[in-house]
């Protein structure tokens, strides 16, 4: 073992106590970045990508247009897929965050019971995949902004 002389006091200090002294406050640093790293991450660890904010905010304004000015349901759901194709979400139809948002828009646009059932039957069929917990998102977000 390496030892130094401190020449206030005298004493031996070993090689890792110095270090620990020394590197201390950046090792703090670099724990608190870790830290703020990992928070951030497992905050958007539910989202699929980075471009979620923004993705969620046009299905929301996309959807909220369509309830209130209505047209063909194929064409509200291309659109869907082409704003997840530009913000980078994959797979949009098994992203729950997107039915969140689909049922805030259909509350913003002040929709009726009626046409939330309707937008839960043509994207969420009783019996598809995940149909249940679509459904219940999409009531979900449109109980929030009704």
């Amino acid at each position: 073992m390496i030892h130094f002389f401190v020449r206030r006091r005298w004493q031996s200090v070993s090689l890792p106590l110095l270090l620990a002294v020394l590197l201390g406050p950046l090792g703090c640093s670099f724990s608190d970045s870790s830290k703020s790293s990992s928070d951030s991450s497992a905050s958007s660890s539910a989202s699929s990508s980075p471009g979620d904010t923004a993705y969620f905010d046009d299905v929301r304004t996309t959807t909220e247009a369509y309830a209130k000015s209505g047209g063909p349901f194929d064409a509200y759901q291309r659109k869907l897929g082409d704003l997840a194709k530009d913000r980078g979400v994959t797979n949009w139809e098994e992203n729950l965050g997107t039915y969140v948002a689909i049922g805030e828009g259909l509350g913003t646009a002040k929709a009726s019971p009626g046409l939330v059932e309707t937008f839960k039957d043509r994207l969420a069929p009783p019996g598809s995949v995940n149909s249940p917990d679509k459904r219940s998102a999409i009531q979900k977000g449109y109980e929030s902004r009704k």
